[in-house]
Protein backbone atom coordinates (compact mmCIF):
# COMPACT_ATOMS: atom_id res chain seq x y z
CA UNK A 1 0.00 0.00 0.00
CA UNK A 2 1.15 3.58 -0.54
CA UNK A 3 2.90 5.15 2.40
CA UNK A 4 0.97 8.43 2.17
CA UNK A 5 -2.25 6.99 3.58
CA UNK A 6 -3.49 8.55 6.85
CA UNK A 7 -2.98 6.45 9.94
CA UNK A 8 -6.33 5.11 11.24
CA UNK A 9 -7.47 6.37 14.61
CA UNK A 10 -6.54 4.09 17.46
CA UNK A 11 -9.31 2.66 19.68
CA UNK A 12 -8.30 5.03 22.47
CA UNK A 13 -8.65 8.04 20.18
CA UNK A 14 -12.28 7.24 19.39
CA UNK A 15 -13.35 5.84 22.76
CA UNK A 16 -14.83 9.00 24.21
CA UNK A 17 -16.57 10.41 21.14
CA UNK A 18 -20.36 10.15 21.54
CA UNK A 19 -22.45 9.65 18.42
CA UNK A 20 -24.17 12.76 17.19
CA UNK A 21 -27.81 13.30 16.34
CA UNK A 22 -29.72 15.44 13.86
CA UNK A 23 -30.25 15.54 10.10
CA UNK A 24 -26.51 15.66 9.37
CA UNK A 25 -26.17 12.22 10.91
CA UNK A 26 -28.55 10.65 8.37
CA UNK A 27 -32.04 9.20 8.60
CA UNK A 28 -33.99 5.96 8.74
CA UNK A 29 -35.68 4.93 5.49
CA UNK A 30 -38.11 2.09 4.86
CA UNK A 31 -38.27 -0.19 1.85
CA UNK A 32 -40.77 -2.86 0.92
CA UNK A 33 -40.05 -6.33 2.17
CA UNK A 34 -38.32 -8.27 -0.61
CA UNK A 35 -40.05 -11.65 -0.82
CA UNK A 36 -39.76 -13.37 -4.16
CA UNK A 37 -39.59 -16.83 -5.69
CA UNK A 38 -36.02 -17.95 -6.31
CA UNK A 39 -34.96 -19.36 -9.65
CA UNK A 40 -34.14 -23.04 -9.53
CA UNK A 41 -30.77 -22.31 -11.11
CA UNK A 42 -29.21 -20.05 -13.72
CA UNK A 43 -26.20 -19.79 -16.00
CA UNK A 44 -24.11 -18.10 -13.33
CA UNK A 45 -24.41 -21.23 -11.21
CA UNK A 46 -22.91 -23.30 -14.01
CA UNK A 47 -20.03 -20.84 -14.42
CA UNK A 48 -19.44 -20.88 -10.66
CA UNK A 49 -19.36 -24.69 -10.51
CA UNK A 50 -16.88 -24.86 -13.39
CA UNK A 51 -14.78 -22.09 -11.88
CA UNK A 52 -14.59 -23.73 -8.46
CA UNK A 53 -13.68 -27.05 -10.06
CA UNK A 54 -10.88 -25.39 -12.05
CA UNK A 55 -9.56 -23.63 -8.94
CA UNK A 56 -9.57 -26.64 -6.63
CA UNK A 57 -6.03 -27.86 -7.30
CA UNK A 58 -4.50 -24.34 -7.47
CA UNK A 59 -6.16 -23.51 -4.14
CA UNK A 60 -4.77 -26.69 -2.59
CA UNK A 61 -1.27 -26.51 -4.08
CA UNK A 62 -0.34 -22.84 -4.55
CA UNK A 63 1.23 -21.11 -1.52
CA UNK A 64 -1.14 -18.53 -0.07
CA UNK A 65 1.35 -15.73 -0.81
CA UNK A 66 0.75 -16.40 -4.53
CA UNK A 67 -3.02 -16.00 -4.41
CA UNK A 68 -3.15 -12.21 -4.46
CA UNK A 69 -0.65 -11.73 -7.33
CA UNK A 70 -2.45 -14.51 -9.24
CA UNK A 71 -5.87 -12.85 -8.99
CA UNK A 72 -4.50 -9.33 -9.35
CA UNK A 73 -3.08 -10.35 -12.72
CA UNK A 74 -6.27 -12.11 -13.81
CA UNK A 75 -8.41 -9.13 -12.77
CA UNK A 76 -6.68 -7.07 -15.49
CA UNK A 77 -8.04 -9.42 -18.17
CA UNK A 78 -11.29 -8.40 -19.94
CA UNK A 79 -12.74 -11.90 -19.51
CA UNK A 80 -12.47 -11.61 -15.73
CA UNK A 81 -13.24 -7.94 -15.06
CA UNK A 82 -15.48 -5.76 -17.18
CA UNK A 83 -13.42 -2.70 -18.01
CA UNK A 84 -16.42 -0.41 -18.19
CA UNK A 85 -17.65 -1.54 -14.78
CA UNK A 86 -14.17 -1.08 -13.32
CA UNK A 87 -13.98 2.48 -14.64
CA UNK A 88 -17.45 3.23 -13.24
CA UNK A 89 -16.56 1.89 -9.80
CA UNK A 90 -13.22 3.67 -10.01
CA UNK A 91 -15.01 6.97 -10.65
CA UNK A 92 -17.12 6.42 -7.52
CA UNK A 93 -14.01 5.67 -5.47
CA UNK A 94 -12.22 8.69 -6.89
CA UNK A 95 -15.12 10.99 -6.05
CA UNK A 96 -15.30 9.70 -2.47
CA UNK A 97 -11.56 9.79 -1.80
CA UNK A 98 -10.66 12.82 -3.89
CA UNK A 99 -8.30 10.85 -6.12
CA UNK A 100 -7.85 10.26 -9.82
CA UNK A 101 -7.23 7.02 -11.70
CA UNK A 102 -9.01 4.66 -9.30
CA UNK A 103 -9.98 2.00 -11.85
CA UNK A 104 -7.00 -0.01 -10.61
CA UNK A 105 -8.45 0.03 -7.09
CA UNK A 106 -11.73 -1.30 -8.52
CA UNK A 107 -9.87 -4.12 -10.26
CA UNK A 108 -7.99 -4.95 -7.07
CA UNK A 109 -11.33 -5.11 -5.26
CA UNK A 110 -12.56 -7.61 -7.84
CA UNK A 111 -9.37 -9.61 -7.39
CA UNK A 112 -9.89 -9.74 -3.63
CA UNK A 113 -13.47 -10.93 -4.04
CA UNK A 114 -12.30 -13.75 -6.31
CA UNK A 115 -9.46 -14.60 -3.93
CA UNK A 116 -12.04 -15.57 -1.34
CA UNK A 117 -12.72 -18.64 -3.50
CA UNK A 118 -9.18 -19.81 -2.83
CA UNK A 119 -9.79 -19.45 0.90
CA UNK A 120 -13.01 -21.45 0.65
CA UNK A 121 -11.41 -24.28 -1.30
CA UNK A 122 -8.23 -24.37 0.80
CA UNK A 123 -10.43 -24.92 3.86
CA UNK A 124 -11.37 -28.35 2.45
CA UNK A 125 -7.81 -29.43 1.66
CA UNK A 126 -7.12 -32.93 3.04
CA UNK A 127 -4.61 -33.39 5.84
CA UNK A 128 -2.29 -35.39 3.59
CA UNK A 129 -1.73 -32.19 1.54
CA UNK A 130 -1.26 -29.97 4.57
CA UNK A 131 -4.78 -29.49 5.91
CA UNK A 132 -7.12 -26.51 5.75
CA UNK A 133 -6.68 -22.78 5.59
CA UNK A 134 -4.61 -21.30 8.41
CA UNK A 135 -4.24 -17.57 7.76
CA UNK A 136 -1.80 -15.31 9.56
CA UNK A 137 -3.95 -13.10 11.80
CA UNK A 138 -3.71 -10.58 14.61
CA UNK A 139 -6.51 -9.52 16.96
CA UNK A 140 -6.24 -5.89 18.06
CA UNK A 141 -8.37 -4.22 20.71
CA UNK A 142 -9.46 -7.43 22.43
CA UNK A 143 -9.47 -5.53 25.72
CA UNK A 144 -12.58 -3.68 24.54
CA UNK A 145 -14.40 -6.97 23.94
CA UNK A 146 -13.35 -8.38 27.30
CA UNK A 147 -14.55 -5.24 29.07
CA UNK A 148 -17.86 -5.36 27.21
CA UNK A 149 -18.50 -8.99 28.12
CA UNK A 150 -17.56 -8.32 31.74
CA UNK A 151 -20.72 -6.21 31.96
CA UNK A 152 -22.80 -9.40 31.75
CA UNK A 153 -24.96 -8.30 28.82
CA UNK A 154 -23.05 -9.92 25.99
CA UNK A 155 -21.73 -7.87 23.08
CA UNK A 156 -22.75 -6.90 19.56
CA UNK A 157 -19.90 -6.70 17.05
CA UNK A 158 -20.70 -4.54 14.04
CA UNK A 159 -18.48 -5.75 11.20
CA UNK A 160 -17.43 -3.25 8.55
CA UNK A 161 -18.10 -4.54 5.01
CA UNK A 162 -14.53 -5.30 4.03
CA UNK A 163 -13.94 -8.21 1.65
CA UNK A 164 -12.20 -10.42 4.18
CA UNK A 165 -14.41 -9.71 7.22
CA UNK A 166 -16.11 -13.10 7.22
CA UNK A 167 -13.62 -15.92 7.62
CA UNK A 168 -10.72 -14.40 9.60
CA UNK A 169 -13.06 -12.71 12.10
CA UNK A 170 -14.83 -15.98 12.87
CA UNK A 171 -11.57 -17.92 13.11
CA UNK A 172 -9.78 -15.52 15.45
CA UNK A 173 -12.76 -15.19 17.82
CA UNK A 174 -13.10 -18.98 17.93
CA UNK A 175 -9.40 -19.41 18.66
CA UNK A 176 -9.75 -16.99 21.60
CA UNK A 177 -12.60 -19.06 23.01
CA UNK A 178 -15.57 -16.75 22.33
CA UNK A 179 -19.08 -18.01 21.58
CA UNK A 180 -20.43 -16.27 18.49
CA UNK A 181 -23.86 -16.18 16.86
CA UNK A 182 -23.61 -14.67 13.39
CA UNK A 183 -26.43 -13.07 11.40
CA UNK A 184 -26.25 -14.27 7.82
CA UNK A 185 -28.10 -13.82 4.55
CA UNK A 186 -29.26 -16.99 2.75
CA UNK A 187 -27.31 -15.61 -0.21
CA UNK A 188 -24.00 -15.54 1.66
CA UNK A 189 -21.53 -17.17 -0.66
CA UNK A 190 -22.09 -17.49 -4.37
CA UNK A 191 -25.70 -17.55 -5.49
CA UNK A 192 -29.32 -16.54 -4.85
CA UNK A 193 -30.93 -19.47 -6.70
CA UNK A 194 -32.43 -22.54 -5.03
CA UNK A 195 -29.51 -24.64 -6.24
CA UNK A 196 -27.02 -22.01 -5.15
CA UNK A 197 -28.46 -21.59 -1.66
CA UNK A 198 -28.69 -25.36 -1.16
CA UNK A 199 -25.30 -26.32 -2.56
CA UNK A 200 -22.96 -23.59 -3.81
CA UNK A 201 -23.23 -21.37 -0.74
CA UNK A 202 -22.35 -24.35 1.44
CA UNK A 203 -18.83 -24.16 -0.01
CA UNK A 204 -18.37 -21.02 2.09
CA UNK A 205 -20.80 -21.55 4.96
CA UNK A 206 -19.80 -25.11 5.83
CA UNK A 207 -16.22 -24.33 6.78
CA UNK A 208 -17.12 -21.01 8.42
CA UNK A 209 -19.62 -22.81 10.65
CA UNK A 210 -16.78 -24.68 12.34
CA UNK A 211 -15.84 -21.44 14.05
CA UNK A 212 -19.20 -20.13 15.28
CA UNK A 213 -21.80 -21.34 17.77
CA UNK A 214 -24.75 -20.54 15.52
CA UNK A 215 -25.48 -19.12 12.09
CA UNK A 216 -28.73 -17.16 12.28
CA UNK A 217 -30.07 -16.98 8.72
CA UNK A 218 -32.32 -14.02 8.00
CA UNK A 219 -35.78 -15.10 6.81
CA UNK A 220 -37.52 -12.47 4.71
CA UNK A 221 -40.90 -14.07 5.41
CA UNK A 222 -40.34 -14.00 9.19
CA UNK A 223 -37.78 -11.23 9.77
CA UNK A 224 -38.36 -10.95 13.54
CA UNK A 225 -37.23 -14.54 14.16
CA UNK A 226 -33.56 -13.70 13.53
CA UNK A 227 -33.65 -10.81 15.99
CA UNK A 228 -35.22 -13.01 18.68
CA UNK A 229 -32.51 -15.65 18.29
CA UNK A 230 -29.75 -13.06 18.45
CA UNK A 231 -31.33 -11.48 21.53
CA UNK A 232 -31.30 -14.86 23.29
CA UNK A 233 -27.62 -15.31 22.47
CA UNK A 234 -26.64 -11.84 23.66
CA UNK A 235 -28.73 -12.04 26.83
CA UNK A 236 -26.96 -15.32 27.55
CA UNK A 237 -23.64 -13.48 27.58
CA UNK A 238 -22.51 -14.46 24.09
CA UNK A 239 -21.41 -12.38 21.11
CA UNK A 240 -23.57 -11.48 18.12
CA UNK A 241 -21.83 -10.47 14.90
CA UNK A 242 -23.63 -8.50 12.19
CA UNK A 243 -22.14 -7.04 9.01
CA UNK A 244 -22.89 -3.38 8.32
CA UNK A 245 -24.53 -4.06 4.98
CA UNK A 246 -27.91 -3.39 3.38
CA UNK A 247 -28.59 -6.82 1.88
CA UNK A 248 -31.51 -7.69 4.13
CA UNK A 249 -34.13 -5.90 6.20
CA UNK A 250 -36.86 -3.37 5.46
CA UNK A 251 -35.34 -0.56 7.57
CA UNK A 252 -32.15 1.16 6.49
CA UNK A 253 -30.11 4.08 7.74
CA UNK A 254 -28.83 6.51 5.12
CA UNK A 255 -25.71 7.53 6.99
CA UNK A 256 -23.05 10.06 5.97
CA UNK A 257 -19.59 8.99 4.85
CA UNK A 258 -17.02 10.57 2.49
CA UNK A 259 -19.32 13.53 1.86
CA UNK A 260 -22.10 11.27 0.60
CA UNK A 261 -24.40 8.62 2.04
CA UNK A 262 -24.35 4.85 2.46
CA UNK A 263 -27.36 2.63 3.26
CA UNK A 264 -26.79 0.48 6.35
CA UNK A 265 -29.26 -1.97 7.90
CA UNK A 266 -30.45 -1.12 11.41
CA UNK A 267 -30.00 -4.62 12.89
CA UNK A 268 -26.83 -4.17 14.96
CA UNK A 269 -27.73 -0.91 16.75
CA UNK A 270 -31.32 -2.11 17.22
CA UNK A 271 -30.07 -5.32 18.84
CA UNK A 272 -27.71 -3.40 21.11
CA UNK A 273 -30.51 -1.04 22.12
CA UNK A 274 -32.96 -3.85 22.88
CA UNK A 275 -30.50 -5.84 25.00
CA UNK A 276 -28.31 -3.16 26.55
CA UNK A 277 -25.26 -4.89 25.07
CA UNK A 278 -22.27 -2.75 24.06
CA UNK A 279 -21.98 -2.10 20.31
CA UNK A 280 -18.37 -2.48 19.13
CA UNK A 281 -17.16 -1.71 15.60
CA UNK A 282 -14.87 -4.31 14.02
CA UNK A 283 -12.61 -3.75 11.02
CA UNK A 284 -10.97 -6.73 9.29
CA UNK A 285 -8.39 -6.04 6.59
CA UNK A 286 -5.53 -7.89 4.93
CA UNK A 287 -2.30 -5.97 5.43
CA UNK A 288 0.68 -6.84 3.20
CA UNK A 289 3.07 -6.82 6.16
CA UNK A 290 0.86 -8.02 9.01
CA UNK A 291 -1.55 -10.52 7.48
CA UNK A 292 -5.20 -10.23 8.46
CA UNK A 293 -5.85 -7.50 11.02
CA UNK A 294 -9.02 -7.90 13.07
CA UNK A 295 -9.44 -4.61 14.92
CA UNK A 296 -12.07 -4.25 17.66
CA UNK A 297 -12.65 -0.63 18.61
CA UNK A 298 -14.18 0.87 21.74
CA UNK A 299 -17.99 0.71 22.04
CA UNK A 300 -20.06 3.33 20.27
CA UNK A 301 -21.46 5.67 22.91
CA UNK A 302 -24.86 7.16 22.12
CA UNK A 303 -25.86 10.56 23.49
CA UNK A 304 -28.71 10.21 26.04
CA UNK A 305 -32.26 11.41 25.47
CA UNK A 306 -32.64 10.22 21.87
CA UNK A 307 -35.56 8.31 20.36
CA UNK A 308 -35.11 4.79 18.97
CA UNK A 309 -34.61 5.97 15.39
CA UNK A 310 -32.31 8.77 16.47
CA UNK A 311 -30.17 6.28 18.37
CA UNK A 312 -29.64 3.95 15.41
CA UNK A 313 -28.97 6.90 13.08
CA UNK A 314 -26.42 8.34 15.48
CA UNK A 315 -24.76 4.93 15.89
CA UNK A 316 -24.47 4.46 12.13
CA UNK A 317 -23.00 7.92 11.67
CA UNK A 318 -20.37 7.21 14.32
CA UNK A 319 -19.64 3.77 12.87
CA UNK A 320 -18.99 5.22 9.42
CA UNK A 321 -16.95 8.09 10.88
CA UNK A 322 -14.66 5.48 12.40
CA UNK A 323 -14.67 3.51 9.15
CA UNK A 324 -13.29 6.33 7.01
CA UNK A 325 -9.58 6.09 7.99
CA UNK A 326 -9.62 2.32 7.50
CA UNK A 327 -11.29 2.62 4.10
CA UNK A 328 -8.80 5.28 3.02
CA UNK A 329 -5.96 2.94 3.94
CA UNK A 330 -7.50 -0.18 2.36
CA UNK A 331 -9.89 1.12 -0.36
CA UNK A 332 -9.46 -2.00 -2.49
CA UNK A 333 -11.00 -4.12 0.28
CA UNK A 334 -14.20 -2.14 0.99
CA UNK A 335 -17.21 -3.82 -0.62
CA UNK A 336 -19.63 -0.92 -0.11
CA UNK A 337 -18.47 1.25 -3.00
CA UNK A 338 -21.35 0.10 -5.20
CA UNK A 339 -23.88 1.38 -2.62
CA UNK A 340 -22.23 4.74 -1.86
CA UNK A 341 -23.87 7.83 -3.30
CA UNK A 342 -22.12 11.19 -3.38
Amino acid sequence: MPNDQPTPASPDQVASTPAASGDAAGRVVHRGRKVFARESWNGSDVVTVLGLAALLLPAWLLPERCWHPFWRTLARLPLVTNGRAARKTGAVIGKALGRKGCAGIARDLKANVYEMRMQDLRSFRPAILGGGWRPAMSLEGEEHLKAALAGGKGAVLWLAPFVFNSGPTKIVLHERGYRVSHLSSPHHGYSETKFGVAWLNRVRCRWEDRYITERVVYDREAPASAMRRLMRAVKGGDIATIVAASTEGSELIKAPVFGGFLPVAVGAPRLAGLTGAPLLPVFTMRDPALGFRIVIEAPIEIAPGLSGDQRVVAAAAEFLRRSEPWVRRYPEQWRAWSKWRG
